[in-house]
Parts: structure tokens; sequence; C-alpha cells
């Protein structure tokens, strides 16, 4: 033990020493500050980053809800106005647009699913149906109408007008309906019915070849007439016929999955396409969820047409590639499932492979657990360099939807 004079010296001595560190109490004090912020600057870093992923999960989870509120909403759409006296208006469709051929007798459904051809491909989602507001009854053809005709007579306007389009079809009859666009206001005619009537409405359509919605001539393989009735005589005419209004628009909404995200488009008339850095869409396509890795969808049927109960579930391969107008009627629902990722990748395997309770093996998390429930296989899906899809986080959305049109038909 150090010791100190006595007197003033010995007292100053004394102070100064009470005052004052020695270099190695120095040292220790900032190696025990060092190592303190360190752990705190860890700490703070760690619930930083923890941070960022708990909110990219809600983030992309939030996103993918709302995406999947609005397939909801346009599959119960889907199929407005292609129906008649309880069946489709047509089993195919003829259909040109802006100078190119659209549809030549291609099938006509309410809704129709393109497989993306492997387990790791998102497939694709269009629902049909008219755009117009308030009843969407079809009104009788009064006389023949041709591909090609620019007037058809109907019993009455029904709604119809200036810059409309409608389908012109004999329900019934095997043969494609016919889109084309109103280009007048309809017009009372007391005198040209075709005989059948002796007051009728009297629609426009006419238009260039390079425009709009009315075909030149022979721009379809089957191109047929339609008629107040049917008749064998050269040329044949299939009828009834009637006419009914989808509104300004054909809407054909798409759903898909592009660059990590899905997106929304009108496929009748939007050709989308995306660039990844940065994030953006052509062609009319509406981001509506980012950080998706997968949609799968599949097809609900009844046994039969006239069955609006829900028997089995498929994809749409095989002959539900191209469905025949007998199979169409048969479908009934969707059922679709998005697969969303955080943003971040884990430093360690956060996800496995799941197999669901019937048996159906998953590389990636489960969606439904019956038999028939698509296949989840993410070990495509892009990662972060020297991670895998096991490195992130998933959450699985999944919906059945009732195509109500469809149903309420029968």
């Amino acid at each position: 033990m150090k010791t100190f004079p006595a007197g003033p010296v010995g007292r100053r001595a004394r102070r100064h020493r009470a005052l004052g560190l020695t270099l190695v109490e120095l040292m220790v004090a900032i190696a025990v500050g060092l190592v303190l912020s360190l752990v705190i600057a860890g700490t703070v870093l760690t619930m930083g980053r923890q941070f960022s992923v708990v909110a990219s999960n809600v983030a992309a989870q939030g996103s993918a809800q709302i995406a999947l509120s609005l397939i909801d909403s346009a599959g119960r759409s889907a199929g407005a106005g292609l129906f008649n006296n309880g069946r489709l208006l047509c089993p195919t469709l003829n259909a040109w647009k802006d100078g190119a051929v659209f549809a030549d007798d291609s099938v006509l459904l309410p809704l129709k699913i393109t497989d993306g051809g492997s387990d790791s491909a998102s497939d694709t989602i269009v629902f049909t149906g008219a755009t117009a507001l308030g009843a969407l009854t079809a009104v009788p053809l009064m006389d023949t109408s041709a591909t090609t005709d620019t007037t058809v007579k109907v019993s009455n306007a029904g709604g119809l007008q200036d810059g409309d389009l409608a389908l012109m079809g004999a329900p019934g009859s095997g043969q494609p309906c016919l889109l084309f666009q109103i280009t007048a206001a309809p017009a009372m005619d007391e005198v040209a019915c075709g005989g059948n009537a002796t007051l009728c409405t009297t629609l426009t359509r006419v238009g260039a070849a390079s425009s709009g919605y009315n075909p030149p001539a022979a721009a379809f393989s089957n191109a047929p007439r339609y008629g107040f009735q049917s008749s064998a005589a050269t040329p044949a005419t299939y009828g009834p016929a009637v006419v009914q209004r989808l509104g300004s628009s054909f809407a054909q909404t798409a759903f898909a999955v592009q660059c990590g995200a899905l997106i929304q488009y009108n496929a009748f008339s939007d050709t989308p396409a995306c660039t990844q850095n940065p994030l953006s869409f052509s062609g009319g396509a509406n981001a509506l969820a980012t950080d998706v890795v997968l949609m799968h969808a599949q097809y609900g049927l009844g046994a039969i047409g006239s069955s609006d109960v829900v028997t089995s579930w498929v994809d749409a391969t095989g002959i539900w590639k191209n469905p025949n107008p007998t199979n169409v009627e048969r479908i009934k629902a969707l059922r679709v499932v998005v697969v969303v990722r955080a943003k971040e990748a884990e430093s360690t395997n956060v996800s496995a492979a799941c197999t669901n309770a019937s048996g159906v093996v998953n590389t990636g998390p489960c969606s439904f657990q019956d038999a028939n429930a698509p296949v989840i296989d993410l070990s495509g899906a892009a990662s972060a360099a020297g991670k895998t899809w096991r490195n992130y986080r998933y959450r699985v959305h999944q919906a059945v939807i009732p195509l109500r049109n469809v149903i309420w038909s029968d």
C-alpha cells in the first residue's frame, strides 16, 4: 500500500490520487465501454433486421390478401351477359379487333385457366363477362344477319346504344357468337323487319377493317348466318338468334404472375410485359401484389352440366386445357392458391417441404388438404446469392370462388 508524507504535501498528493486514474484503469474502462457499445449496436441491428423482416412479411401478406379479394370479385362477375335461358349464348366466339382476328371459333368460357406448364410455374386466370350496368337481357333478332352485314334488326333496343359492344348468336345451335360494335344510335323501323314483325329496331354496325370490332369478309373460318328462325336453305340460317348487350368494352379480366408480382390486365386488349430493375409493367397491366412467387388455379367441376355441386377439382391440363362445350358446362367454381414470400432471406433454413393430409408432396408449403390439391414447387424461385427457397418465409393465401352467373343460369 502506497503511503504519503504528513503535512501539506501529503494532503495534496492524496487528493490528486483520489481524483485521477491510472493508464491501466483507463484502458480497462475503454475496453468495457467498447464491448458494451458493440453489444448495444448488435442488438439494435438485430432488432432492425427483425423489424424489416416482419414489416416485409406484413406488407406481402396485406397486398396478397387485397389481390385475392380482387380475383374473388372478378370471379363472381364472370359469365355476366353470356347466358340466355339458362345456357351459354354460344359455345365458341368469333371476334375481330383493330385489324386482326382475336378469336376464330374459339371456346367461350366465363373462366379460362392457362396452365403454367409445371408445378413450379404460375398459371394464368381469365374471367370473361359483360361490363354493362343494369339488366343484361338478350333481344331477339328479327331478320337474317351475316357476319359482314352493316345492319342488324332486333325486336327492341333492349338498352343497346351507340358505341356498345354486343354478342349475336343462336343458343343451342352449336355455332359461334359474333362480337360486334354498334356505331350509331338505334333507330325504330316500321318496314324492314324481315316479315316477322311490323315494328323493330335497326342497329348499325359499320367500320374500317383496320380498326374497331366489326370484321371484314372472310375474317373467320366459320361465319354463320343468324336469323329469326333456323333454316336449312342455302345459305343455312341459324336461329332463333339473339343480340346480347355487353357494354362499352368486352371484359376479359386476367391475373398472372410476372417479375415476382401478381398483375391484373384486360386479356382482350392488353399484352403485358415487365422489367425487373426497377420493377415496371407495360401493356396496360396493374401490379396488385409484389413478392408473389407462385399462383396455381383449378376448375371446380359438377358431375353434369346441370349440377351446381362441385364434386372434383382439376388442373387446366389434358381435356381441360381446351374444354369442349359439354365440359364447359360442368365448370362451376375456381379455387386459387397464391404464395407470397418475405423480401429478406434468413441465414438459416426457416422453411421446409410440406406433405398435406392426403399425401400430396410439395417442395414448399401446403395449400388445400385434399388429394387433388395443386402441388407447390418453389425449387425454381429466384433466391439471393448463396440462398435457396428454404431461407425464406412464405405465406399461402387460398380461396374458393363460385361462378355465380354460371350457377344462376342453370
